[in-house]
């Protein structure tokens, strides 16, 4: 029986967080389980729907369908070009109004408050309201509204939670890391993608200097961008190509660090 606790952190990106899936879909094929799951932004999308029991299978069918309309709605830009609330509806439709302690694995979403500064870490409440949050692009989403905080997208301050996940009780802990960038002689067509594109460049300086965890994934994502979903196809096998590479070596750790745990509880009892 395998007594380590493996963990998975997921990191933001916006669509490219459709790559987390690829490497997923690595992980599943060498029956590596995943027991904790912490994710910033895209990440706590994908990683809200693991934790209830999804597989990479029905994620890539659900990331097929995804568009901009189905995240937010144009709204009177006050705090956001689009409404988060539709995110936040479209979770609550598909996990009918799961909480984070109801889901079968453990689970938490990164966000940060712009008014103290800080770091918001969801392990509780409904999860919907936690992914909203995590994954509110500034300027682009709604930010989340909870008395005087004011949330938006946890990439801002932890754009890889490794160390959330180790704090939940990993014992290994598998970072997937897509460094984010814009696609090169490709201008930005409308506010929205104008909007993407500069927090994205702010947000690859921030991917560089995340903490790893014992294994960080980190696919080739060149000249994919992070607001086209028609890239969902190639996002995926990137991923998924990435994921082969580690795949074999993460379950021989697993092994390794589950026997080592053994022989010293083992000499524990004598």
């Amino acid at each position: 029986m395998r007594t380590k606790k493996v963990g998975l952190a997921l990191s933001g990106g916006a669509v490219l967080g459709v790559a987390h899936l690829g490497v997923i879909k690595a992980l599943e094929e060498k029956n590596i389980s995943i027991d904790i799951i912490a994710g910033t932004s895209a990440g706590s999308l994908v990683g809200a729907f693991l934790a209830a029991g999804y597989n990479t299978k029905q994620l890539y069918s659900m990331a097929k369908k995804l568009s901009w309309d189905d995240l937010g709605r144009v709204t009177i830009p006050t705090k956001g070009l689009l409404n988060s609330q539709a995110l936040q509806d479209f979770i609550d439709r598909e996990l009918n109004n799961a909480t984070i302690e109801q889901l079968p694995k453990p689970f938490a979403a990164v966000g940060v408050d712009l008014t103290s500064g800080k770091q918001v870490i969801f392990r509780n409440g409904p999860v919907s309201e936690a992914v909203r949050a995590s994954s509110a692009i500034p300027g682009v989403f709604t930010p989340l509204i909870k008395n005087e905080q004011v949330i938006v997208d946890g990439g801002v301050l932890n754009f890889l939670p490794t160390n959330i996940v180790r704090d939940m009780g990993a014992d290994y802990v598998i970072g997937i890391k897509l460094i984010p960038s814009i696609t090169p002689n490709k201008p930005p067509q409308n506010i929205i993608q104008i909007l993407v594109n500069s927090f994205t460049l702010a947000l690859s300086q921030i991917a560089e200097y995340a903490p790893a965890g014992n294994v960080t994934i980190i696919p080739d994502l060149t000249g994919l961008n992070p607001h086209d979903f028609k890239q969902a196809d190639e996002l995926f096998e990137r991923g998924y190509q990435a994921g082969l590479k580690y795949a074999g070596r993460i379950s021989e750790d697993i092994s390794k660090l589950a026997i080592i745990k053994k022989v010293v509880q083992k000499i524990k009892n004598d």
